[in-house]
């Protein structure tokens, strides 16, 4: 049974570093000009080495989307679940958010905002995780302003421009900078977190 386990966990981790590459590969090359030989000569493989963890190229970005949409919404769900002020709930999120896209998932984040797929299965699978990912930010906008029901309103477009201006990031962040990414986390919190305490303010002056 050990050994199982142990040729398990390798099997699990040499996957992990397949989707890390072929995510990479995609991000570059977009998806119609990535082809498992190239994953595979990345990872020092043979090009049909890869069907003995893949069936297609397919499946291959399906996995490197619904496994890093699955580990970032474990992350942010335990964000919400930690019992914080809203405030404070929304300011970690969208800090753990920068450290997602700068530090922890670089190579996938491409995938579910940058590049053109081709397949429609694909690009439905990307929409139903931005879609998911959406409603965690949503529903603590929607504690923070008191609003369990009916439409956000201009808090709505505030939730856009935040999103935009996070998707945008990897765009113009360069590691070694002036700013850490760090620091950048704690700035994104406090500037795309105001518009929203702000709200939340002038309705209960009302």
């Amino acid at each position: 049974m050990g050994a199982q386990t142990r040729l398990d966990r390798k099997r699990a981790e040499k996957i992990a570093s397949l989707e890390r590459v072929a995510a990479r590969l995609f991000a570059e090359r977009g998806f119609e000009a990535t082809g498992f030989e190239e994953i595979a000569a990345a990872m020092d493989l043979r090009g049909p080495s890869l069907y003995h963890y893949f069936s297609s190229k397919e499946e291959l970005f399906l996995r490197c989307i619904r496994q890093s949409a699955s580990e970032v919404l474990e992350r942010l769900q335990k964000i919400t679940a930690a019992g914080d002020e809203p405030v404070e709930t929304l300011k970690h999120l969208i800090e753990d958010q920068v450290y997602i896209e700068l530090r922890d998932y670089p190579e996938f984040v491409p995938l579910f905002f940058k590049i053109q797929v081709p397949v429609e299965t694909l690009r439905g699978e990307i929409l139903a995780s931005r879609r998911e990912h959406a409603a965690i930010f949503e529903l603590v906008v929607r504690e923070l302003l008191g609003r369990r029901t009916g439409p956000l309103g201009s808090a709505r477009v505030q939730l856009e421009i935040a999103f935009g201006a996070l998707a945008y990031l990897p765009e113009w962040f360069r590691p070694g900078g002036a700013l850490t990414v760090e620091q950048i986390a704690a700035q994104f919190a406090e500037t795309l977190s105001r518009p929203f305490v702000e709200m939340a303010r002038a309705d209960q002056r009302i």
